[in-house]
């Protein structure tokens, strides 16, 4: 799992996976008893009893599950997640007269996600558009990266040493700690975007 904090998470699952064990064997038990002892197969008080029991496991598995698959952290939350932010210049890429630097492929399907190709140095790079943008002419973020508190100081900075042409990327990862590990969450990423800068549109060549 990465980290000890995660067997928070891993020691809950298994107490609500011995809960359900427990009720199911429990009423089982009571039922039979029932049967036996009053020769009754249905009765109120066994019923309530048996949905309280039902309910608490059902409060269990949901506070549960959203802890683990649906309770994400964003850039925001300094107390849940690490950030860290980098930038590196784009080598342009030549094909006859026409030089680009990053490639768009176009998805299939209704979702029709995108697929962002660009180059670094010695590193082909691809993306999806879900966890990317492009950025081109005066300003430098995107509108879709704006949500992501980019350091102003170093997107300036690399506006310029890079000549507008650059990729900037923010990684989120999950810190050491009690709901982080509840979630089974810790060292893993929280997000995970690319922002890729280019001069002007031109420099970007899509696939038919």
């Amino acid at each position: 799992m990465g980290s000890a904090w995660n067997w928070i998470g891993i020691i809950a699952w298994l107490l609500v996976l011995g809960y359900l064990i427990f009720i199911i064997h429990n009423i089982r038990h009571r039922h039979i008893r029932m049967i036996i002892m009053s020769k009754k197969t249905f009765s109120w008080p066994v019923l309530a009893t048996d949905l309280a029991l039902i309910v608490v496991f059902l409060a269990g598995f949901v506070f549960m599950s959203y802890q683990t698959f649906f309770n994400q952290a964003s850039v925001t939350e300094e107390r849940l997640v690490k950030v860290k932010y980098t930038t590196e210049p784009l080598v342009l890429q030549t094909q006859g007269d026409t030089g680009y630097m990053v490639k768009v492929q176009q998805g299939e399907g209704r979702a029709a996600i995108q697929t962002y190709t660009y180059w670094t140095e010695g590193h082909q790079n691809q993306v999806k558009s879900i966890h990317a943008s492009i950025a081109t002419g005066k300003t430098p973020i995107s509108i879709g990266g704006k949500v992501y508190r980019w350091p102003s100081k170093m997107i300036k900075t690399a506006d310029e040493e890079y000549s507008q042409a650059f990729a900037a990327r923010v990684v989120a990862t999950y810190k050491p700690g009690f709901w982080n590990g509840l979630g089974m969450r810790v060292g893993h990423n929280a997000l995970d975007y690319t922002m890729i800068r280019v001069p002007s549109s031109t420099f970007v060549s899509q696939d038919e």
